[in-house]
């Protein structure tokens, strides 16, 4: 039998179309017999701000008996699947005075690692104006040699951050170059707006992604629209297959489900489309991170897309966690130094951790291939700084997460000491999405050694 093709959608009414997840029946005949056909590999870089303390990073530190402090211990169940990056240098000062900005700032373009060029944005502490970084951020590179490899990838890359809806220096992570141009890429930051676009089929047909809308504000499911032929294509699967799909759907509704009912507790707006929660209001953060969690999953199931940058926030988030009984903003307690200042950075960054075990779970409980997305994920946790009242940028921290196909060894606790950079573990991550033969990312003085020793 012809095998499905691997770009199959359930197409309906109203133009909507949703993608589907990767099938044994999309396989050529010959590697269906053969049980270890490798799925995609996935990366998904995840952003938190305004570094966290890093004398309680680590109650302990062997490689291998490491245990976790009071803000990292939500980890402590994943840990088999985790590799603890400690101590990496962003080494921003080998870069020349006018091609630098300040900390937050050029941190927050990390995973760009380029000079910075000129501008009109304050350099905090100096009365010099910068830029936004000259060149690609890893997601957008790494996008870009996927696509090169695979036509039928139909994103390059999803970039979504939760909050703020304006875009500056101090907030834009993903840059999409070229080498010697600023070239800053504004984020999604309504998981409604972005579901639609991502799941309405092509991102330029409007009128599908309105008629998902449409359907999300009525309480009604996109789903409905494809479901005469959704039940014809299960007819024509294995048993397998069949349950994959199912999961799937259901995925794809559980979603809606979200997207239409939130949280009773949350506070709702009226918009155009009905009674929805507000996305930039901070008392969603939460809900707004989990939806964005989901959708990044169904991206990756239905191989939309391999590359995904989440943002909890822009650097120098000035979010209140009014959830933790905090009444001033995330950015303004980290330039403190005082015992309480700490207590609340790590109260908040104790509970962001706690959400993204979420992710964690949906990748766990996502089908894909002959495994999970858990299994065939790399997922990259950074933040701008080290520290944030001293803002370091010697001591940054790393957390690798997920299986990743196994590529790397994982269970560590690496303490490289400042003697390797943020830009050499960009270049592991483009050796794990498949593309070894990359020996730097960024600007020569932001790297050391290249890939770092992880396997």
């Amino acid at each position: 039998m012809k095998p499905l093709s691997r770009r199959t959608f359930l197409r309906g009414a109203s133009g909507v179309a949703l993608a589907l997840p990767f099938l044994d029946a999309m396989r050529p005949t010959r590697a269906r017999a053969d049980t270890a056909a490798a799925s995609p590999r996935r990366v998904m870089f995840v952003f938190q701000a305004n570094g966290d303390e890093t004398a309680r990073r680590f109650a302990a530190d062997g490689e291998t008996s490491f245990e976790l402090g009071e803000f990292l211990s939500p980890l402590d169940p994943y840990r088999e699947d985790l590799i603890f990056l400690n101590n990496l240098h962003k080494r921003f000062y080998d870069l020349p005075e006018d091609a630098r900005a300040d900390n937050h700032q050029q941190g927050g373009s990390s995973l760009a690692p380029w000079k910075s060029g000129t501008g009109s944005f304050p350099i905090g502490g100096t009365e010099s104006t910068i830029g936004y970084v000259e060149g690609p951020s890893a997601d957008h590179a790494i996008g870009g040699l996927v696509m090169e490899a695979d036509e039928r990838v139909a994103h390059r890359h999803l970039v979504f951050r939760v909050g703020t809806k304006w875009n500056d220096i101090w907030n834009t992570h993903a840059h999409a170059g070229p080498v010697g141009q600023q070239n800053p890429i504004p984020p999604e930051t309504d998981p409604y707006a972005a579901y639609a676009r991502i799941f309405a089929f092509t991102p330029d047909d409007e009128a599908a992604q309105r008629e998902v809308l449409r359907r999300l504000a009525k309480r009604q499911s996109a789903l409905d629209l494809v479901r005469e032929e959704g039940n014809s294509l299960l007819t024509r699967l294995g048993a397998e297959d069949r349950a994959k799909v199912q999961q799937h759907l259901e995925s794809i509704r559980d979603v809606e489900r979200a997207l239409q009912t939130g949280n009773g507790a949350a506070t709702c707006v009226q918009t155009p489309l009905g009674e929805k929660l507000n996305p930039y209001d901070d008392k969603n953060h939460v809900i707004m991170g989990e939806l964005f969690f989901k959708i990044s999953a169904l991206a990756f199931a239905c191989d939309l897309t391999r590359v995904v940058n989440f943002n909890w926030s822009g650097n120098t988030s000035n979010r209140v966690y009014s959830n933790l009984g905090l009444s001033e903003g995330h950015h303004d307690i980290s330039h403190n130094s005082d015992a309480s200042a700490f207590a609340d950075i790590r109260k908040i960054h104790k509970h962001l951790w706690q959400q993204n075990t979420k992710l964690y779970d949906i990748l766990k409980n996502t089908s894909d291939g002959d495994g999970t997305l858990w299994d065939h994920t790399l997922v990259v946790h950074w933040n701008e700084l080290g520290q944030g009242d001293t803002h370091s940028i010697h001591d940054t921290m790393v957390v690798l997460a997920g299986k990743a196909h196994d590529h790397f060894r994982r269970g560590r606790l690496l303490d490289f000491k400042g003697k390797r950079s943020f830009a050499d573990m960009l270049v592991s991550c483009f050796h794990y999405m498949g593309f070894e033969d990359m020996t730097s990312f960024g600007e020569d003085v932001l790297n050391m050694q290249g890939a770092l020793p992880l396997t």
